[in-house]
């Protein structure tokens, strides 16, 4: 079993000028020091250069003071293909433009995009080498479930399971609905770290209740197989049973549930055998460690707290994925 994610490039984008004016469901405590983010960006951009061979930098765009959440804007799925998303907020639907251009000059060959009246964040979606997990959100709508669903079945991708983060916000008796990258985030292919949060736990609720079974995850892949042309693009490690569960009712599915106890420690960066979470959580970072050194990855801490004052986790700025063998070379 392939326990990492395959990683060649990375994708990110500046920090616009006009960030302090960046979305955020609830104001900060404090205002955004941009100084700062602009600091704690550059080094986010040295570390992802140094555990990921290629990283390119599209330039910010000042009238768009979320662009640097790249992460909202496609979902790279195979080597071949890509969807381009619609940002939920009116503000943020340009930011998607210069990605095409950037993912067809690495020789993304099939692009597809989400059009009017779907709306949805890349920071709601989970895209992992056998499936797409989405969360329906505010910012997520069905139509942008059923254009998603029909793209992948046109391309021959992996499934689509959808869960809603409204209603684990209902079930969490909490009106915070952040977006769901931020309570649950894939560390490797098989693995999903949950804030231990009654939110984190609702979020585990929804997506424990769509995941088939451990049986019935493997006969749809042996049909999916049959199905798929030998000639097929996707770049999936290989499938087989995962690490025994964590928490309980997790080993029934295709994942393994490692719940933390501090929400911005539950998004982490995946990237080969190095993951790379939020500096200052010392008891997440010791669960997150130990499951990492159980794996053979190796753990880096970085701190983006002023990127979080909008909403921003680490995924949030990045778009990881594996490019064709061509822009490899």
């Amino acid at each position: 079993m392939s326990t990492h994610f395959h990683v060649t490039h990375a994708l990110t984008r500046g920090l616009a000028r006009t960030f302090e004016d960046a979305l955020a469901l609830e104001p900060p405590a404090e205002p955004i020091d941009v100084k700062v983010a602009y600091n704690q960006h550059e080094k986010y951009n040295e570390l992802l250069k140094s555990i990921i061979p290629n990283v390119l930098e599209i330039p910010a765009d000042d009238s768009c003071p979320d662009c640097v959440f790249i992460e909202d804007t496609a979902l790279v799925i195979s080597e071949s293909h890509a969807v381009i998303t619609r940002p939920g907020a009116p503000s943020r639907q340009r930011e998607p433009d210069p990605v095409v251009e950037a993912l067809q000059s690495l020789g993304i060959s099939h692009i597809d995009r989400l059009c009017d009246p779907a709306t949805l964040d890349g920071g709601d979606v989970l895209v992992l080498p056998w499936a797409v997990l989405v969360g329906t959100s505010r910012r997520t709508n069905k139509e942008a479930v059923a254009q998603l669903e029909a793209l992948l079945k046109a391309a021959g991708g992996p499934p689509l399971y959808v869960f809603s983060v409204q209603d684990a916000a209902i079930a969490a008796a909490t009106t915070a609905i952040m977006p769901a990258a931020t309570a649950a985030d894939g560390k490797d292919p098989h693995t999903l770290l949950v804030a231990d949060s009654p939110m984190g736990h609702a979020l585990a609720d929804q997506i424990r209740a769509v995941l088939p079974h451990h049986h019935q995850f493997h006969h749809q892949q042996q049909q999916q197989q049959q199905e798929t042309p030998s000639s097929s693009s996707l770049s999936s490690p290989s499938l087989s049973a995962p690490a025994p569960a964590t928490a309980a009712g997790a080993g029934t599915t295709p994942l393994d549930l490692i719940f933390v106890p501090d929400t911005l420690a539950a998004n982490v960066l995946s990237a080969g055998a190095h993951v790379v979470m939020q500096a200052g959580f010392p008891a997440s970072e010791a669960i997150v460690r130990a499951a990492c050194e159980a794996r053979g990855m190796t753990l880096h801490t970085l701190s983006m707290s002023e990127l979080a004052k909008a909403d921003g986790a680490l995924t949030c700025c990045s778009l990881l994925f594996r490019a064709p063998r061509k822009a490899e070379q």
